[in-house]
């Protein structure tokens, strides 16, 4: 009849020897049969391979059952994501699944005999409040799994986000608002999760635990086998942290703090018993507990230790007392992120940042420990960890401006924590700024000495932009994994520097340039060799503007003269390739991309085009530099990726770009473009919410003296560059710089601008007539 209505059934037949066989041999054997019901036949038998299992593959094999089930867990919470809240969990065997809870029953029988959680309960393994979260978090967890399959007409345990809002819906949560729909039963979601994990993991800490014999106690005492020692009211032993009391912390309050200074300063683990005395306790944290001095002396101690604070700071959020004596943080638990690129929730985000700062100060990367120099200049990394623990605390309120928000919610932290006055204006600007160094490096001309000057006025001192940078980095590598690149890296890098030489520059600035560019040109001239003409040297350092000698190094610009004096080989050599453009490749394996270097004749919609051949070659644009010498030469350099793997462009790209290149270039017209090659960007985005990443189109005159910047954001599509690039140049604009950054479906991308008679676009009606278009041109893109 199973299989008559199309169940999935497996089977066997077995004597019950080989049952007790089989079992001994394989773990999700012998955890089959502990599970095993009579459905029908012979009770005797059935009873008699229950009491020969519970014999042989049971009672003798405790220890190694309960140490392989954990060794499995870990294994298995590792490759469906090592986090409760990630943004499409598996409800069966992710952490805090149904499998967790499942993990624990089976254990239990086998350490303990029990079978269900009143079995615990009256043994005082799990409080009354423990279990009834337990039960309600695995019944929520079967109903969503049973929508999640009705849904999608198959057994599937992964909750995508293509499906969360039907299963959502289905389940009862109906606002109108799809953004809040997701955000209630996802939150949900979870918070029974995260209950089962927490509550789980604590038994599994209990149950794993084998008591030492007798004999080795009393051997201990003789020869120190086993020390123990008492500090401050708790045990340490066996690299474990214990209370002595039970009344400890309803004695002495200021304790629940300390004992985590004390778990961090002597490199300890919480024990299980006094991890769940800790949870018992929280009710303490009142206001009087929250405005006590020395608990937050204690509190900013445990964050001015760099390396080994998230681990503490986890720990507290676990046993819910953060979020407590915090509740700035703990209004963040568990609450969704309807940014695109978010891989965690808001708190989940908090921690694994505070955890990545860890990790610079330890090497942990060696991609990135040049950071680690930064943070050994921080005068106190108290100041930059809370910063981390606040940085998105706005985004518990209403707010379009989650920065300024949580600028606001850290002024009342410090007041409360009674930090002075310097550590404060660096916790207020850091926080309010936590976005604006990733913006300024990714959007912005680094070599523009005003968009320097805006930035380092923003920082007003070398400390804040130490403790910038490290943010900035830490939050990025928290955010999503592979967010963060080496080009991204670069421009952060160089964005940092020229900071930090704006603060320690000489008065005498405008001297100190002219003679760098001299040093400069004697060093390309000592590049070269002699094997370009001193006069093509000597007209390069004289036709271009000072703004391409503050971009490149001596190496790039000798790079550059050889391929001008290439072009010019053609245009003197081949009079039928005059228009053909030339082209070199530099391949940065290191900051994992390539760098197309191209000399032609400057003309309108020279940049559209070269965007357009880029994209229909499969290849990803990170930024765009157009330089424009005095006799009309134009040198662009594109920074490049594959489209697809996200790589270095592979050498057919390469070959394909030239040709295509050419054709296109040489052609009076514009030729159609085949983007095929471009895969389709994914807009996770609206797959959740079922609404689009909003376009925004803005003009500031204010970042650059000599160029309007455009910043537009939008949902990508294929082609869309090619799409703007080739409109801002119909409507009379010239693009003298392009940042381009495109990431899970959405694209943020400057233009630096001219008019064409090299001036900048202030009037208001035209800002407004460029805008308009724009959107139409974004939206019959996305409507095609």
């Amino acid at each position: 009849t199973l299989w008559d209505v199309g169940l999935k059934v497996g089977h066997v037949v077995r004597r019950v020897t080989d049952c007790v066989e089989e079992a001994n041999k394989d773990m999700q054997s012998k955890t089959a049969l502990i599970e095993s019901r009579l459905v029908a036949g012979d009770a005797g038998l059935f009873a008699a391979m229950e009491q020969a299992v519970q014999a042989k593959c049971v009672t003798p094999h405790v220890d190694k059952y309960i140490a392989a089930r954990l060794e499995d867990q870990a294994e298995r919470r590792a490759k469906f994501g090592d986090a409760v809240t990630m943004q499409e969990p598996n409800i069966k065997n992710g952490c805090g699944g149904l499998r967790d809870y499942q993990n624990l029953r089976w254990m239990m029988h086998f350490k303990l005999g029990y079978r269900s959680m009143k079995d615990l309960e009256a043994q005082k393994a799990v409080s009354a409040a423990e279990a009834e979260l337990l039960e309600a978090a695995y019944s929520f967890l079967l109903r969503a799994r049973n929508e999640l399959h009705y849904q999608l007409k198959r057994p599937m345990d992964g909750l995508t986000k293509a499906v969360q809002p039907k299963v959502a819906w289905r389940l009862g949560y109906t606002n109108r608002s799809p953004a809040k729909r997701l955000e209630a039963f996802m939150g949900d979601y979870y918070r029974h999760a995260r209950n089962i994990y927490l509550i789980v993991r604590a038994i599994e800490q209990r149950l794993a635990i084998t008591p030492r014999p007798a004999w080795q106690t009393a051997l201990g005492r003789w020869v120190g086998v086993h020390q123990e020692q008492v500090i401050d009211g708790f045990r340490i032993e066996d690299g474990a942290i214990n209370c002595v009391s039970r009344g400890v912390f309803r004695d002495q309050p200021r304790k629940l703090m300390r004992v985590f200074l004390l778990m961090q300063r002597h490199s300890l683990r919480l024990h299980p018993d006094l991890a769940q005395l800790i949870r018992q306790s929280v009710y303490l944290v009142d206001r009087k507990f929250r405005a006590d001095e020395r608990v937050h002396e204690t509190f900013m101690e445990i964050l001015n230790h760099p390396g080994v604070v998230g681990r503490v700071l986890r720990r507290m959020h676990e046993l819910d007392f953060l979020g407590k004596y915090m509740p700035e943080f703990g209004r963040l638990t568990c609450l969704v992120q309807h940014e695109f690129f978010h891989q965690y929730t808001v708190d989940e985000h908090t921690l694994v940042c505070v955890e990545k700062l860890d990790g610079l100060w330890e090497k942990k990367w060696p991609d990135y420990e040049r950071y680690h120099e930064v943070f050994e200049e921080v005068d106190r990394p108290s100041t930059l960890y809370l910063a981390m623990l606040l940085h998105d605390a706005g985004k518990g309120f209403e707010s379009d401006h989650h920065e300024r928000e949580s600028a606001r919610v850290a002024d009342h932290v410090a007041d409360r924590l009674g930090l002075d006055e310097a550590a404060t204006d660096s916790l207020r600007l850091v926080i309010r700024h936590h976005l604006t160094m990733v913006q300024v490096a990714q959007r912005r001309d680094l070599e523009d000495p005003q968009v320097i000057r805006q930035f380092a006025e923003a920082m007003e001192t070398e400390e804040n932009l130490n403790l910038l940078m490290l943010h900035t980095l830490a939050d990025s590598l928290g955010t999503a994994d592979n967010l963060w690149n080496g080009f991204k890296d670069t421009a952060q890098w160089t964005l940092f520097w020229n900071t930090r030489a704006h603060f320690q520059r000489d008065p005498d600035a405008a001297q100190a340039e002219e003679e760098q560019r001299e040093e400069i040109e004697a060093e390309v001239s000592k590049l070269l060799k002699g094997s370009i003409p001193a006069e093509e040297v000597d007209a390069h350092f004289e036709q271009l503007p000072a703004r391409y000698f503050r971009a490149l190094p001596a190496d790039e610009i000798a790079e550059d003269i050889e391929l001008v004096h290439q072009f010019l080989e053609l245009q003197v050599l081949h009079g039928d390739r005059m228009l053909e453009p030339a082209l070199a490749w530099r391949r940065d394996l290191d900051r994992g991309y390539a760098e197309a270097g191209i000399c032609t004749w400057d003309r309108p919609g020279l940049f559209a085009r070269v965007s357009g051949v880029l994209a229909a070659c499969g290849l990803n644009i990170l930024s765009a530099q157009i330089f424009t010498r005095g006799d009309s030469m134009g040198i662009d350099r594109f920074c490049l990726t594959d489209a697809r793997t996200g790589k270095l462009p592979i050498s057919e790209q390469r070959k394909e770009f030239a040709q295509q290149l050419k054709t296109v270039l040489a052609a009076s017209e514009d030729i159609e473009l085949d983007f095929s090659k471009l895969p389709d960007s994914g807009l996770e985005y609206t797959a959740v919410l079922d609404e689009g990443i909003p376009t925004h189109i803005h003009f500031d005159n204010g970042a650059s003296e000599e160029f309007t910047v455009l910043d537009v954001e939008s949902a990508d599509h294929v082609g869309l560059l090619y799409a703007l690039s080739k409109t801002l140049t119909t409507l009379g604009m010239v693009i003298v710089l392009a940042r381009i950054n495109t990431e899970k479906g959405g694209a943020n991308d400057s233009f630096y601008l001219t008019d064409e008679d090299g001036g900048k676009i202030e009037e208001p009606a035209r800002q407004q007539f460029i805008e308009s278009t724009l959107r139409n041109v974004i939206t019959a893109l996305h409507e095609a």
